[in-house]
């Protein structure tokens, strides 16, 4: 976050320019030192070493080819030169990699005990690395001895502090044991490359492609990216890690109260406005929240996107088109009026905007809308309206301005379940995690339960690392997230349906997920032909057996190898990408292929494959809660995260529907499974009507006999819920609290709650409009 926002290139301006230096092992702060004092460490390494090679630094840290450094080296007389670690004679200099960083010393003397003009060849060392020399010993151990900085009681002497110096990207400041990663790998993975660029390219593609039990904090920093020296200097009394750890919002309460006079007003005078100014903005996008070290990559698409946002603002452009795909997922409806205050401020400085959006607010504010359709996929991808909000309600083909016009009406079945005497409850004393600190938790169970908040209250940490755990089967007897867990005995399996991808390569598909691919291939090998050739069923996967094309393995494409640039996959010549043999293809289930089963729709296979209740069931309810376009044989890593949620559920109440069919064909009666559904903002990247869709699948699996607890911020959902919980006040430290629990009527009608005055409006309206 620091980064992205530039935030950390004005802290490590700070950290150079007014930090304090202190000994990494001792603490003990650092002073500067005398010729003299420099010249009394050196005799006293003298009596110990024997020999010290004195030299002085020419060049630190600084690209180019360095030429004219050992020309004149050379013309003054000078014997070696210590490059990037190595020694060379001025007259065999070669001119060096340009676009490298390097650092070249200049053996200045060699000295043994007892030197007569070691004050002298001291002053002469110093004044050529203007204000720093190094001792090197015969071991090849160097100690820094510089005018700037040294701490007494280690007898260490420090470099002048640089910007550089606070860089993870950078060798000058990074830790050397992760080189600014903050982990290092539990398996080094193996590289076929002696180039050390390519190597660092092929170990960066390693990294990225691991998952997270494959890499652990570094041990040496622990997470913090740069070296101990860097990790020692304090500024307001605080580190760079520790600076790191706070909130956007706990880092502008510490900064405010600094106080700046004569020689730190002038050097702060131009960088204070700059960092105010992104934490302002920030703020503004709802962010402040977020700690300044969260790593890029952990943002959700949202987060990600309102961090850019916030990078924009204070860039004063003008006649930029601005390119935004839901910039208000996961707020909560307060910041929402925040972020369309932004996007107004953008416009009117000249800009233009195009804004892809469910939100109503957001449609409102627009000047004007393109609303595509009629439906989804293969269905949609036609402009059915456009213009004003005015004009875009009067449109007939327009399922948004229908929707929009007839909302829903809560509860949308008529009443709530009932939260009395009847009901059993998982109860939490003394939940801690994070920002939550020993609230007492009690949750209804077979009911739809709602979380809501704003942003950064507490939401997501008290359902993942307070409830998950709480509720797992596997539940440690004690553990210091909370005294007690009562009530979670009948819970047979927790599920958290995230937004995760379901399957991270091509060979992962949709009917591989559902599970309808092993039904697909047993009713293929079942075919007459196929058993007149000896087919299997495995000769119809294209992940093993011997029916899949050999060229690519099943893939359809061929991974190729590019040096200095990311692996292409291209499509498999000797299959054209269609994945199996040809004597494979030529099999046919009425008149069509197994390459082209996949090619269908989840609406087209539901009624294709009506005889066979497996294939059929788990593609109809697809098909009932808006994925019906999605086709079987589409790749898992190019479904959206809404998407790949919903799939996850469709997956699971399919299951249990085959199940239940099954067990009333056997003639058994069998307690219904239990399970607890753990989602977060399922509806983002839902159109009204999907999100109907998916309160109708929330609603049948709680009918299943199941819990569900959604983490939300819109307001169809909580106003769906049968019990909701209202967490805050407000985000990090100052949230974390229970502020009203009950039914959405109770919470709306709460004085304390953040969510309330939108979630009573919400409800007025749809029922006066319904």
């Amino acid at each position: 976050v620091a980064t992205v926002t530039e935030l950390y290139q004005f802290l490590r301006l700070l950290y150079a320019k007014l930090g304090a230096q202190h000994d990494p092992d001792t603490g003990e702060p650092a002073v500067r030192q005398s010729s003299a004092d420099i010249v009394k460490r050196i005799r006293r390494q003298l009596r110990s070493s024997k020999r010290l090679d004195l030299l002085a630094p020419l060049v630190r840290g600084r690209k180019g080819f360095h030429t004219e450094v050992a020309r004149w080296a050379g013309k003054k007389g000078f014997k070696l030169l210590r490059v990037d670690g190595k020694w060379i004679e001025p007259a065999n200099f070669q001119p060096l990699d340009r676009y490298k960083e390097h650092q070249i010393e200049l053996l200045v003397t060699q000295l043994a005990p007892g030197r007569k003009d070691l004050p002298a060849l001291v002053s002469q060392a110093l004044s050529l690395g203007k204000g720093t020399l190094y001792a090197l010993d015969p071991k090849g151990k160097s100690t820094i001895h510089s005018h700037h900085l040294f701490c007494p009681g280690s007898g260490r002497s420090f470099d002048e502090l640089d910007p550089r110096l606070f860089s993870f990207n950078s060798p000058h400041g990074w830790c050397p044991e992760c080189q600014g990663y903050g982990t290092v790998f539990t398996k080094p993975p193996e590289v076929d490359s002696e180039d050390e660029a390519e190597k660092e390219q092929q170990l960066e593609l390693a990294r990225e492609s691991l998952e997270d039990g494959e890499l652990l904090p570094c041990p040496s920093c622990r997470g913090a990216r740069i070296n101990p020296v860097a990790r020692a200097v304090r500024f307001g009394g605080r580190t760079v890690p520790e600076i790191n750890a706070l909130s956007v919002h706990d880092f502008q309460r510490f900064f405010s109260k600094l106080r700046f006079t004569g020689r730190e007003a002038a050097i702060v005078r131009d960088i204070q406005p700059e960092i105010e100014q992104r934490l302002t903005f920030l703020k503004e996008v709802g962010l402040e929240y977020l700690n300044l070290d969260r790593s890029a990559p952990t943002l959700s698409g949202g987060e990600s996107q309102r961090i850019r946002l916030a990078s924009q603002l204070g860039s004063n452009l003008q006649g930029v088109l601005y390119v935004l795909d839901e910039p208000t997922i996961g707020l909560h409806p307060r910041d929402n009026q925040k972020l369309l205050g932004i996007l107004r401020n953008l416009r009117d400085r000249g800009n233009s905007l195009i804004v892809v959006e469910h939100d109503e607010d957001t449609m409102r504010a627009a000047d004007h809308i393109i609303d595509l359709g009629p439906g989804a996929g293969i269905h949609g991808g036609e402009i059915v309206a456009q213009g004003t909000w005015k004009q875009i309600g009067t449109s007939k083909h327009s399922a948004t301005a229908r929707l929009l016009g007839e909302p829903i009406r809560h509860p949308a079945r008529g009443n709530r379940r009932p939260i009395d005497v009847t009901v059993s409850w998982i109860k939490i004393k003394g939940a801690r995690a994070r920002n939550i600190h020993g609230i007492d938790v009690s949750l209804p169970l077979h009911r739809l339960i709602a979380l809501s908040g704003v942003s950064g209250s507490g939401k997501s940490t008290l359902v993942r690392e307070v409830l998950l755990p709480a509720a797992s089967p596997d539940r440690r007897k004690h553990d210091p997230r909370w005294e007690s867990v009562h009530g979670t005995d009948t819970i047979d399996r927790v599920v958290e349906v995230d937004q995760s991808p379901i399957g991270k390569t091509s060979r992962s598909t949709v009917a591989t997920y559902l599970g309808v691919m092993d039904d697909l291939r047993a009713l293929f090998a079942n075919l007459p032909a196929a058993k007149q050739a000896g087919f299997t069923a495995s000769h119809f996967s294209h992940n093993a057996g011997s029916g899949r094309c050999a060229a690519c393995d099943g893939a359809g494409t061929v991974r190729i190898q590019m040096s200095f640039l990311p692996p292409a996959d291209v499509r498999c010549e000797e299959c054209n990408g269609l994945r199996w043999k040809p004597e494979i293809l030529a099999m046919r289930y009425r008149e069509i292929s197994i390459q082209e089963v996949l090619a269908l729709s989840a609406e087209q296979a539901a009624e294709f494959f009506a005889p066979h209740p497996r294939i059929a069931t788990p593609c109809r309810l697809m098909t009932e809660t808006g994925l019906g376009y999605l086709q079987l044989g589409q790749t898992s890593p190019t479904l959206s995260g809404g998407e790949a949620q919903r799939l996850k559920l469709v997956t699971e109440l399919a299951a249990a529907q085959i199940a239940a069919d099954h067990a009333h064909l056997k003639g058994r009666a069998r307690r219904p499974a239990h399970h607890l559904f753990l989602l977060e903002e399922p509806t983002v990247g839902l159109h009204l009507a999907d999100v109907r869709r998916l309160l109708d699948l929330l609603h049948r699996l709680v009918d299943s006999g199941h819990t569900v607890v959604i983490i939300e911020h819109h307001l169809d959902v909580l106003a769906e819920a049968d019990y909701l919980i209202d967490i805050g006040p407000d985000s990090g430290e100052d949230g974390g609290t229970i502020m009203s629990e009950g039914t959405p009527e109770h919470v709306a009608s709460s004085k304390t709650s953040r969510t309330a005055p939108f979630l009573r409006s919400h409800l007025h309206r749809s029922q006066s409009r319904a």
